[in-house]
């Protein structure tokens, strides 16, 4: 079936005749938030598209941008799709090799970044990028006052916006250029789990289909607030971003990585549209700080949440909620506690709270629904822009990610595997006609994932196909579901859980520096590093606590049986995480095999680690460390 749709520049252009004056997004500066009104935004990607024609820049050229979420980003990434062409999402904690793959494989003519970082990212690779790029342009020049002189190909946003402005030539000729629906709009890196990242194709089509899609079933309104804090290059807030132009609701943008927690508290969004990583970290936040608080604090909130889980199990289980005494308590829980502890995290005006893009585990989920929020999952991928099953409001089910959205089709075959048809179905991957012809077959795209539906129609979905295990016995376990169990824990940041071929299971694990930190100093426990924290004796004992607690609701088959913590986080740079931050398992059981081989020796205590590690700026050392062996 074929939708009307437009291409998303048009969206802006008729916001802004139609409510030039109304704000369309925030910005904060130096503390202050400032507001830009839909025909401001307008007129700087009018003059920014205008400015790149000037520049040379040819009609259909791609152009890679790098940053953090911030208005500027709106503006290159509109910019380009005004010229035609396409704009290529960069994750800005990329190292310079990354960066040049992906310039390389989008065959991009312009970069745009924030700052100094990324402009010194890009200088130290040069030599590379130079036959085919144009220019470089910078948002942020704080720090650069030389740059400019030095390095002829770079030069300021607002420099372009000016040429813009200023220049007949370029009006003309880009009244001259014609955006259609079906033209590709943007370029995202795909996860990477397996592999380097490809770059997916998506269309204007694609994206207008998948907001039309959605908000019939998740209306979203021009008096609605949003925040920006997925990063950009990945789909789910690009999802966002198209939202915003369709529905004209208000989007907020933090002024740092630092001040992320702190304006979001400030701006309290109608709309959160958060990875379930982040709807972790919140939680895991406000359990460590109960267990922090004092008796009095810390009995309150563990009655009212008490309450809270008892409505949310009743809720999730289709049953009516509390009664009589039960239902006056949680009530006055809510007004005196519950909505107090939504408040200080940024929660208290939220009426709609979706996540996607992993698993998330039940706990999470009912203390959510504890606190009063409407928390649902969608399921879907880049390839498909998102959408393939969503929760509906009222029918929210924790182990499920909802029945089919309206328009696509779902299915799973003999195997396993999950297939969608859907019109938000990208193009393809960009100069990859094999994994296109792989992945998409006859109109359906194999998703790689491993799923099945449930007695009500919704698309339970275990793990990457490839990842699920068995254990010697035939017992089938997806380790991720184990894992985001464990993340549960305020003091577990990563988990990773092996099994396949072997007699049970065992957990590799990351702690929560902040967390785990917070509870040793109030227990006057010594360290210096990460690394001494992770091998004290009393941290390892917490943790085997809190695993021994997720292991008491598991079948015995299912249970944790020996452990190790890690002497350092899981980071993207060592490539052990996606930059979305999903494990990359090939990566973990190349680097670590020792250690796991270790965990299924039952006479080893401990393990002689000794592991390459790369730091931000790209240098790399040696990380050596004796890793003690636990059972639980």
């Amino acid at each position: 079936m074929m939708y009307e749709a437009r291409p998303l520049t048009e969206l802006i252009e008729e916001r802004a005749a139609q409510s030039p004056n109304k704000t369309a997004l925030r910005y904060k500066r130096f503390g202050i938030w400032k507001p830009m009104n839909w025909k401001e935004l307008h007129d700087r990607v009018l003059n920014f598209s205008r400015g790149l024609l000037a520049l040379g820049v040819k009609p259909g050229d791609n152009l890679c941008i790098i940053g953090d979420n911030s208005p500027e980003w709106l503006i290159a990434e509109f910019g380009a799709m005004r010229i035609g062409g396409v704009f290529v999402g960069v994750y800005q904690d990329m190292q310079s090799r990354e960066i040049t793959y992906l310039v390389s494989a989008s065959d991009a003519s312009v970069i745009v970044v924030e700052d100094q970082e990324q402009v010194d990212k890009l200088v130290s690779v040069w030599d590379q990028l130079k036959d085919r790029v144009v220019r470089i342009v910078v948002w942020d020049s704080r720090g650069m006052s030389h740059y400019f002189e030095r390095y002829p190909y770079l030069i300021h946003m607002d420099d372009v916006i000016a040429m813009g402005r200023e220049d007949p030539t370029a009006a003309e000729a880009l009244d001259r250029i014609e955006i259609t629906p079906d033209m590709t709009c943007m370029m995202l890196p795909t996860s990477g789990t397996t592999g380097l990242p490809k770059l997916a194709q998506i269309s204007h089509y694609n994206m207008y289909v998948a907001s039309t899609l959605l908000q019939q079933i998740h209306p979203v309104y021009e008096w609605d607030e949003t925040y920006s804090l997925l990063p950009m290059p990945w789909m789910g807030e690009q999802f966002t971003v198209c939202r915003f132009v369709f529905s004209g609701n208000g989007y907020n943008f933090p002024e740092s990585q630092d001040s992320v927690k702190t304006d979001f508290h400030e701006i309290q969004p109608t709309l959160a549209t958060l990875s379930p990583r982040m709807y972790e970290d919140i939680c895991s936040d406000i359990r460590a700080r109960m267990e922090d608080a004092g008796f009095l604090k810390k009995w309150i909130w563990s009655k009212s949440l008490e309450l809270g889980v008892e409505r949310a199990d009743l809720f999730l289980a289709g049953k009516p909620g509390l009664r009589g005494i039960k239902r006056f308590l949680y009530w006055l829980a809510m007004f005196t506690t519950l909505r107090g502890v939504r408040q200080r995290v940024g929660l208290g005006r939220v009426r709609m709270a979706v996540t996607g893009g992993a698993a998330m585990g039940r706990e999470v989920f009912t203390f959510y629904i504890a606190l009063g929020i409407d928390l649902m999952q969608l399921y879907g991928m880049t390839e498909n822009c998102a959408c393939a099953t969503c929760h509906r409001k009222g029918d929210v089910r924790p182990e499920t990610t909802g029945p089919p959205m309206p328009g696509i089709e779902v299915k799973v075959d003999q195997e396993g595997m999950i297939w969608v048809k859907s019109p938000t179905n990208i193009k393809g991957y960009y100069n990859n006609p094999k994994e296109t012809a792989d992945t998409f077959q006859d109109g359906w795209l194999k998703t790689g994932d491993s799923g099945y539906f449930d007695e009500y129609g919704h698309l339970v979905v275990l793990d990457r196909q490839k990842d699920l295990m068995f254990l010697n016995d035939g017992t089938r376990f997806a380790p991720q579901d184990l894992a985001n169990r464990l993340k549960f824990s305020p003091y577990i940041r990563e988990a990773v859980t092996f099994g396949d071929k072997r007699d049970f299971i065992t957990a590799m694990i990351s702690i929560d520096m902040e967390n785990v930190g917070n509870w040793a100093n109030k227990r006057n426990i010594t360290y210096t590093t990460f690394t001494d924290l992770s091998q004290n004796d009393r941290i390892i004992d917490l943790i085997r606590e809190e695993i021994q607690k997720i292991n008491d609701r598991l079948p015995e088959e299912m249970r944790i049986h020996r452990m190790v913590l890690l002497p350092k986080e899981l980071h993207p740079d060592d490539e052990e995480l996606t930059r979305t931050r999903k494990v990359r398992r090939r990566i973990i059981n190349e680097r670590y095999k020792e250690v796991i081989e270790a965990l299924y020796d039952p006479g080893r205590k401990t393990h002689e680690l000794d592991i390459q590690i790369t730091y931000m700026d790209g240098n790399v050392s040696r990380l050596k460390a004796t890793v003690k062996l636990e059972d639980i």
